[in-house]
């Protein structure tokens, strides 16, 4: 079985905590970084915050994304905690206002993910808030926000913000501080 065909328990626990590792002065609920450099689960332009029900997960999604030459500096460990249980099934809308989506594989969310139009609107015709996914490096889930969904800030907020910095074990010997 590859991590595309990887298969998670759907159920979280509520509230929900999901963390992110981000440059400090970016440490917020704006997903504007994603708009301008857009990921897998967005579109240029579409505001996203991608996080992680593990903590140490965005540590690895960070250095699989970094380059090898400089250490990078000046980040932040966020903890976003999502109020609220709307619902959890494979990608089924919900009979509320906003949705919390899940998907059990990748190709499952792949199939459900447009590439030209993102998500497909809940039958409200609003875009999800939230989209659980599992992750390519390792087996927990990720889950990716998007901030202009209404309801959003209703459910999501920002519980802390806590300084980071990368053990410089984690890089080659002698690997310069990345300069703000």
């Amino acid at each position: 079985m590859t991590s595309e065909d990887h298969v998670l328990d759907i159920h979280f626990q509520w509230p929900l905590l999901l963390y992110r590792l981000a440059k400090a002065k970016y440490a917020d609920l704006s997903g504007v970084g994603a708009a301008v450099f857009p990921g897998r689960w967005n579109l240029p332009g579409q505001e996203a915050i991608y996080t992680s029900t593990e903590k140490g997960v965005p540590l690895l999604e960070r250095l699989v994304h970094t380059r090898k030459d400089l250490i990078p500096s000046k980040l932040a460990l966020m903890t976003i905690r999502v109020e609220d249980y709307f619902f959890e099934s494979d990608v089924d809308y919900p009979l509320d206002e906003g949705w919390f989506a899940t998907c059990r594989t990748l190709k499952r969310a792949r199939a459900f993910y447009d590439p030209l139009n993102g998500f497909p609107p809940s039958p409200f015709g609003q875009t999800p808030y939230a989209v659980a996914l599992p992750s390519v490096i390792v087996p927990v889930w990720n889950v990716v926000l998007y901030p202009r969904s209404p309801g959003f800030f209703n459910h999501v907020s920002l519980e802390s913000v806590e300084p980071f910095e990368f053990d410089p074990r984690l890089f080659p010997e002698n690997t310069p501080i990345e300069l703000p």
